[in-house]
């Protein structure tokens, strides 16, 4: 399969269908406004000019375009209040515990986290779908942080590893491409469409009340015909409107599809485990079909098409199956492949085995094609201690994983995790405090913990960073490698970020840029002269002139508002930024594990995914 060229041209269609959608939705504002307008003019008879006719048409065109607007807007902010969480629930999402033992669940966990760690994305909560026994799964959420990962009953059932593994990446290409944020703003600008359509709905519910009281006179009744026909108009073109609105959008959701498995096959290097995956939904009785009420509205988010339409050329969310599989594998023989529930079973719980940190040695299994995908996850996870990555997977005692990369090794210190510490858990976990972890371990490590962190309480949450904070302020000094653990949680666990409109370029917020790029140079190199060819390397990239590099300032605190006010880049101009970090690092060909936290830290904050950086050595 040529991914690259499958990878441009979804790409460049979806361009052109956003294009499209853009214009149909301003097409069919113009067109109720100019009807409505000449409905005006002929009913009532008042005589018009050029002058009194555009100013009429501006008029009605800004005022369906605000109703437009103002919907879209609101239904946008539902869905965005909803979150990732709220979706998957929404569909009878059940949440997986991080810590649990059933043997399905941990191996797509360990997929998850293997793939997380080795993209840079922080690990999403995975929720399972347990009533739905239709083949299928999904990614939900507005941004990184928000997103969720989910699968049906039926999807883990039937797959493979290998098959999971190209699911799940088909399912990460999603969170990559941006197609959540792509696809939440297509329903927000298609509600609005569609309330041009309640809105002539509702005049017309309401036309026998006015008729009753208009009925005094001819003016009168010339009036209420111009209010009917109005609302016809708005009634079916808003209804077309939505009948279009939402052809283009199946034709978008349709390429982004192609666009997701081409980019699996290029995360994975493997072909099989996807193709693999859409033969097993060709071979299931129920397809990839789902019986929740919402898989109509949701269709867009699923892995394959969860409800059947009469139209499904039209109207379909995703491309033919066989379509699908013959990208992906030209020569397919158009044979799907027949699932054995007994055999998946044994061969998943010996993958289970193999692959879980706490269950057996890594080593002792021999890698299939698809597993280069979390080669690297799969690698670090092998290094930590299963017994420290249990307290990681579990809600209560992953909280003493923060601690613990906090430690100093102080007496104060010490004393203060212990107050946090239960009692009984005292003999457990203090004695970790001790142990050796290797530094390119401590965020792989963090990562894990991330989703058990993230299922805890609000009032836990904020308890938890206050108490970091607490920490890294016994010895009055603010380390880096304290910031980035800091910092990373609070980007992850607070939601006090809440929206941020992403319209600033570099150039705006040049004082920070500059700011943040010399913190790093300087931590990147010890030299001034080394420190300013990176420094420089960095300016290049972005296109600013070289200036002499000033001395290091080292206040974390002002860099975490520099990084805050970032936040306001566009995402163009943010992954920019992240890639002029990454050329100031590399610039004299050595990474150290302070360059690849700060390096992380800097991209989970501007929600840029990337891969972590090879520490030198």
């Amino acid at each position: 399969m040529d991914f690259f060229h499958h990878q441009d041209t979804a790409r460049q269609r979806t361009g052109l269908l956003v294009m499209l959608f853009t214009l149909a939705v301003l097409a069919i504002t113009g067109l109720v406004s100019v009807m409505s307008i000449g409905i005006y003019f002929y009913f009532t008879g008042e005589p018009f000019t050029t002058q009194s006719i555009i100013s009429y048409c501006l008029l009605s065109f800004v005022g369906v375009l605000l109703v437009v607007s103002i919907s879209s807007f609101i239904r946008l902010s539902e869905l965005n209040a909803n979150g990732g969480r709220g979706v998957a629930e929404s569909i009878g999402g059940k949440l997986i515990s991080t810590d649990t033992s059933n043997a399905k669940h941990r191996q797509l966990l360990n997929v998850v986290e293997e793939m997380s760690i080795a993209s840079g994305i922080p690990v999403p909560p995975v929720y399972v779908m347990t009533e739905e026994h239709g083949i299928n799964a999904f990614a939900a959420g507005m941004s990184i942080d928000d997103a969720v990962i989910g699968v049906t009953q039926g999807a883990l059932d039937a797959f493979s590893r290998d098959e999971l593994q190209g699911v799940i990446a088909h399912e990460f290409s999603h969170i990559l491409n941006g197609d959540m944020r792509l696809n939440t703003r297509l329903i927000g600008a298609l509600f609005g469409i569609t309330c041009i359509a309640h809105f002539g709905h509702l005049i017309l519910d309401n036309s026998n009340s006015t008729r009753h009281v208009s009925r005094s006179s001819s003016d009168s009744n010339k009036g209420f015909a111009v209010i009917i026909l109005i609302a016809i108009v708005c009634l079916v073109l808003g209804w077309l409107g939505t009948l279009f609105g939402n052809m283009i959008k199946a034709a978008i959701s349709r390429q982004r599809e192609f666009l997701a498995d081409a980019s699996a096959v290029q995360f994975t290097r493997n072909d099989q485990g996807i193709a693999g995956a859409l033969k097993k939904i060709g071979s299931n009785v129920q397809g990839s079909t789902l019986n929740t009420k919402a898989s109509d509205e949701m269709s867009h988010m699923m892995f394959g098409q969860s409800k059947l339409s009469g139209f499904s050329s039209l109207f379909a969310t995703h491309p033919p199956l066989d379509e699908r599989i013959r990208r992906i594998e030209p020569n397919w023989d158009g044979i799907y492949a027949q699932h054995s529930h007994a055999q998946s079973t044994a061969f998943d719980n010996e993958q289970v085995s193999g692959f879980a940190v706490g269950g057996g040695s890594p080593a002792s299994q021999s890698a299939s094609p698809s597993e280069q995908l979390s080669e690297t996850g799969q690698q670090l996870i092998s290094q930590l201690p299963p017994e420290l990555v249990d307290i990681a997977r579990e809600p209560y005692s992953a909280r003493f994983i923060a601690f613990a990369l906090i430690f100093d090794g102080s007496d104060i210190q010490r004393e203060m995790i212990k107050s946090y510490v239960p009692l009984a858990s005292q003999s457990t976990l203090l004695p970790w405090l001790d142990y050796d972890l290797p530094l390119h371990l401590r965020f792989p490590l963090l990562e894990l913990a991330l989703p058990a962190l993230k299922s805890l309480s609000e009032a836990q949450k904020i308890s938890l960073c206050k108490v970091l904070r607490e920490l890294s302020e016994t010895d009055n000094q603010y380390s880096l490698a304290e910031w980035c653990v800091i910092n990373l949680l609070e980007k992850q666990l607070l939601a006090s970020f809440g929206f941020i409109k992403q319209h600033k370029t570099l150039k705006q917020l040049e004082e920070s840029v500059f700011w943040l790029l010399r913190e790093l140079a300087w931590v990147s190199h010890s030299q001034a002269d080394k420190a300013q060819r990176a420094y420089h390397c960095a300016l290049a990239h972005l296109g600013f002139p070289e200036v002499k590099l000033e001395p290091a300032n080292s206040n974390w605190h002002l860099s975490r508002a520099a990084l805050e006010l970032l936040l306001q880049l566009k995402p163009k101009d943010r992954r920019m930024f992240v890639k002029a970090c990454r050329l100031a690092i590399e610039s004299d060909g050595e990474i150290t594990v302070a360059e690849g936290e700060l390096y992380r830290v800097i991209a989970c904050f501007l929600e840029v995914p990337e891969p972590p950086l090879t520490v030198s050595g």
